[in-house]
């Protein structure tokens, strides 16, 4: 299997840690997948596979970006998927001009590489628990409204069989304050 990776923000550990207890109170037996603490992130973008060894470019354009460092609330729980048998529970994020300002402009900086990104809607969200296991699944979940400061952005290199899955192969700080 070839290496995979993406562009994303880390979700702060104190605010990771706080979320996972949060889901593992639930007692989420309909999902196989738990996502740990110390992988949860926000996918800004997908990159996948560096079929076109444009690895160092990407890394090298996205040390362009300038934008300053926001703040983000988590909104609740929802899901992707029916429903009654969803393939992914997760923390929504609270809408954020400033994350969608980002997001943008790393796929601006990447447009013209040849790699085929995600192109399906850009949705904020923080992945709690994936993988359908059967069951009876409740959409009464709570999560605290949690706040948290980004202060930068990394490009990830996953790792499918290990823990953590997601190495920060390089970390781009924003401007300023949150």
């Amino acid at each position: 299997m070839s290496t995979h990776y993406f562009i994303g923000i880390r979700i702060p550990a104190a605010v990771a840690e706080e979320i996972a207890r949060a889901r593992d109170s639930w007692e989420l037996s309909t999902h196989k997948r738990h996502t740990p603490a110390m992988d949860m992130h926000i996918t800004l973008l997908f990159i996948g596979e560096d079929r076109f060894g444009e690895l160092p470019e990407i890394a090298d354009r996205l040390a362009d970006i300038q934008q300053g460092m926001f703040q983000l609330q988590l909104d609740g729980v929802k899901t992707f998927g029916n429903p009654k048998t969803p393939r992914i529970v997760y923390a929504a994020v609270l809408e954020s001009p400033e994350l969608m300002e980002l997001q943008m402009a790393v796929r601006q900086q990447l447009g013209s590489l040849q790699m085929t990104t995600d192109l399906k809607p850009f949705v904020p969200h923080i992945t709690l628990a994936s993988r359908w296991n059967g069951g009876s699944f409740t959409e009464a979940l709570h999560l605290e409204k949690l706040k948290f400061s980004v202060d930068a952005f990394s490009l990830f290199e996953i790792h499918p069989r290990a823990i953590p899955r997601y190495e920060e192969i390089q970390t781009y700080p924003l401007k300023g304050d949150a």
